[in-house]
């Protein structure tokens, strides 16, 4: 790693907190914007009057105080959706300051309580990507979307872009092989890098262990600038915010540049649609709705330009709130979730759609556990773009879901798992955990 000649990760995160608590007027905009708000019982009042109070309490935890309970409840149920940060105005980033309220929140339980859970998560984590995708995929293709680091010699030219995969898309391995598929169309130079090794430090964030998030996302990107790109282009949505809100920021305060700029990859398709219509060569004759989510609506409006650009196919927008970063975030409120999920159904049927599609991995995974439930198909939109290429590749993950049955599933995989040398009861454990929605 470079040498610091500027402040630590930590320090880094606390000249943004000073500024925020010099900026920040407690108007209360951001509290009241929140989507998840209402949801999680917070009472904003008439007209939205408690919402600067609850400002100040996130203020009072920034700055070392104990908060109020309402505003401790807020930075629980953040799901990072990002409809706070156009509220602003005054160039505070809100999803940035109650995230850090969070990590303030948590340091009430101790550092090594939150750096137990953190690990634990972690952990938990990395053993499900570990096997999952490993019931899958041969070792050899596997290899394609999860490649082993290398030191920065080992990497000749430059590539032009570094694909970030993050962690959990390789759970789901068919849309990275689709991403894939797409970059070697169009003739794109890049590496792949993610995996667990690769990690942004979100997890370890979101737990309140803000020193070992600094540690992980410092080291991923200095793995990310290895193979010497200008510019990285990330699969996963929590990966781009914690890298480029969050880390990145600091990494230049620490060592005065950024090694690369990281932006999403539905962005990327979209700067190239001149490119990726040439590959549109089968139609798609389907009626399409998304599964949206709020925290980066420029990857929404992408993935609707570039599958508008489809032949046959329609896209059809739903009444329905548009909440979030992926499925995931909203367990904190599960039967906000669960409702929200039953009113996208339900309108994608009185819409008469053919085919609900999800945008990210992992509202992905829980989308098609449903499939037998609904009368439309439920897809990743990397299929509908796979589909008109003329490359359709198996979700296999849908697949072992819809098995259902674990010792069915050992059954179907006794090939695979005898060559990635996978442990039954690592196995049954780790399936145990996925169909329990614990993945």
């Amino acid at each position: 790693m470079a040498e610091v000649g500027g402040p630590s990760f930590l320090d880094a995160l606390h000249g943004r907190v000073a500024d925020i608590l010099d900026a920040c007027t407690r108007c209360g905009k951001c509290v009241a914007a929140c989507p998840m708000v209402a949801p999680a019982g917070i009472d904003l009042g008439e007209d939205a009057a408690n919402a600067p109070a609850i400002a100040g309490g996130i203020l009072d935890l920034l700055a070392g105080g104990p908060g109020t309970p309402e505003a401790e409840r807020w930075t629980q149920v953040c799901t990072n959706s990002g409809r706070c940060i156009p509220a602003c105005e005054h160039g505070i980033n809100p999803r940035f300051m109650v995230n850090m309220g969070r990590v303030a929140a948590k340091a009430k339980l101790g550092d090594a309580s939150v750096r137990r859970a953190g690990q634990q998560y972690f952990t938990q984590m990395g053993r499900g990507i570990r096997v999952i995708s490993r019931l899958q995929l041969p070792p050899e293709v596997l290899a394609r979307v999860a490649p082993p680091l290398r030191a920065a010699d080992e990497y000749g030219e430059p590539p032009e872009i570094v694909f970030y995969t993050g962690c959990n898309v390789i759970k789901t391995p068919h849309i990275a092989l689709l991403v894939l598929e797409v970059l070697d169309a169009l003739g794109v130079r890049y590496e792949v890098m993610g995996g667990t090794a690769a990690c942004c430090g979100i997890q370890q964030f979101k737990r309140g262990d803000a020193k070992t998030a600094g540690r992980v996302s410092y080291n991923t990107i200095e793995r990310l600038a290895r193979p010497g790109a200008a510019r990285v282009v990330a699969w996963c949505p929590s990966c781009q915010i914690q890298i480029g809100e969050v880390a990145l920021p600091a990494y230049r305060e620490s060592y005065g540049a950024a090694p690369f700029d990281i932006s999403p990859m539905a962005e990327f398709f979209a700067e190239r649609l001149d490119d990726l219509r040439k590959l549109f060569v089968r139609p798609v004759e389907k009626r399409v709705a998304l599964q949206e989510r709020a925290a980066l609506p420029r990857v929404m409006a992408a993935v609707k330009e570039v599958l508008g650009a489809i032949p046959g196919l329609e896209l059809v927008e739903l009444d329905v709130p548009i909440v979030s970063t992926q499925a995931n975030h909203l367990s904190v409120l599960p039967q906000f979730k669960a409702e929200l999920r039953e009113r996208e159904f339900r309108a994608a049927a009185d819409a008469g759609v053919t085919t609900f599609a999800s945008i990210f991995h992992a509202c992905h995974r829980e989308l098609v556990t449903y499939q037998p439930q609904v009368s439309f198909e439920l897809i990743n939109f990397m299929e509908l773009i796979g589909e008109s290429m003329g490359a359709e590749i198996p979700d296999l993950y849908k697949r072992l879901r819809l098995i259902g049955d674990i010792d069915a599933i050992i059954a179907d995989s006794a090939d695979l798992m005898a060559a990635h040398r996978l442990d039954l009861d690592e196995v049954r454990d780790v399936l145990a955990q996925e169909m329990a929605g614990a993945g």
